[in-house]
């Protein structure tokens, strides 16, 4: 019976130590919770008052006051962000904006080169990104300069276009300068398991572009309207920042990709080398003898890195793509300056990532 008590007594320990372990967890997590409800809460005094927390700087060669920066821009131009680990990753668009806006104010940034490597992406987000680079130019006097990695193309060509001059590695991919929206249609497969969509709606157009129903006539011409506005907008891009006629640009526009040697042939860019090339461009166009090669990169407190722990926990799931592009519960279709062709394998997923 001692023996019996004895073993009594230790799983009652034992039991009641669980217990309390458990509750004190659930304590911990609940005050973790109302925690990042107050950090949150106060998290970025800055953001309240309309202003932007500074970039760290990280020097990457060089020496002397004056300043070359390199915005690198990667993967599918859009303006979503992204989550990664336990951090909420800024779109390219907002990205991009704010380090121009932070170079723009820094008397030391004497030019900036765009290290793109890109297949293109949403109209709007590539057509933002050039909005800035020229209002940059225009308020600054301050030169830009592209240079292409293993793509720039569509998208990313658009806003290169926007830059004083643009080096293309020789094994850089280029071009494919036009409007694609992709679309899938089943209307075929829906008829043959007789699958009926019963949608309700207000005009036989709200439903332009569904892929249960076969697209008509009327449709299409609807769509292509849409595809050569956007594609003319493109071409007056190009021939803009190219100083090229429109008649010679749309020779090129018919969507083919270019190799960097070709698009020199083509007039699509200035010259072919490597970044080393670019950064010595750089010096040349903006006067300097020597200059500090900078990047700039976004820091995080504790309190963001806490905050973004816990939106990983409970908050939107978001899959990421590389380093800037993502997927998300919004997959409807979109006007597209893409290459399709380099992102295959994701527009499998129908429709257009952006």
């Amino acid at each position: 019976m001692d023996d019996n008590n004895k073993k009594s007594r230790v799983g009652f320990w034992i039991a009641t130590s669980l217990a309390i372990f458990f509750f004190l967890c659930c304590v911990v997590l609940l005050s973790s919770l109302m925690g990042l409800l107050i950090i949150k809460s106060a998290l970025s005094p800055h953001e309240k008052e309309g202003k932007i927390e500074k970039l760290a700087e990280t020097v990457i060669e060089g020496t002397g006051a004056d300043k070359i920066l390199i915005i690198p821009i990667n993967g599918i131009i859009t303006a979503q962000s992204s989550r990664k680990l336990f951090q909420e990753t800024p779109s390219i668009v907002d990205s991009v904006k704010q380090q121009l806006e932070q170079a723009r104010d820094d008397n030391g940034v004497k030019a900036v080169i765009l290290e793109i490597n890109s297949p293109g992406g949403g109209i709007t987000a590539s057509d933002i990104i050039y909005k800035e680079i020229l209002e940059f130019k225009e308020k600054t006097n301050k030169r830009i300069i592209v240079s292409m990695q293993d793509v720039a193309a569509s998208g990313a060509y658009y806003i290169s276009a926007a830059a004083d001059k643009i080096i293309s590695h020789p094994t850089t991919v280029t071009g494919s300068i036009g409007v694609i929206m992709p679309l899938i249609n089943i209307a075929n497969l829906v008829e043959k398991y007789g699958i009926e969509d019963t949608s309700i709606k207000s005009g036989n157009m709200k439903s332009i572009g569904s892929p249960l129903k076969k697209m008509s006539d009327e449709e299409k011409k609807v769509l292509h309207d849409i595809v050569y506005e956007m594609y003319t907008r493109f071409l007056n891009v190009i021939a803009d920042g190219r100083n090229m006629k429109i008649e010679d640009v749309r020779k090129l526009a018919d969507g083919r990709i270019y190799t960097g040697k070709q698009a020199l042939e083509n007039g699509l860019v200035d010259q072919l080398g490597y970044i080393d090339d670019a950064i010595t461009l750089a010096r040349e166009i903006a006067g300097l003898k020597d200059a500090k090669i900078i990047k700039y990169k976004r820091t995080l407190n504790l309190a963001e890195i806490f905050a973004g722990s816990m939106d990983n926990l409970f908050g939107n799931r978001t899959v990421t793509i590389g380093i800037h592009a993502s997927v998300t519960d919004d997959d409807s279709p979109r006007f597209m300056y893409l290459w399709t062709g380099y992102q295959q394998n994701y527009l499998f997923k129908w429709p257009a990532f952006n």
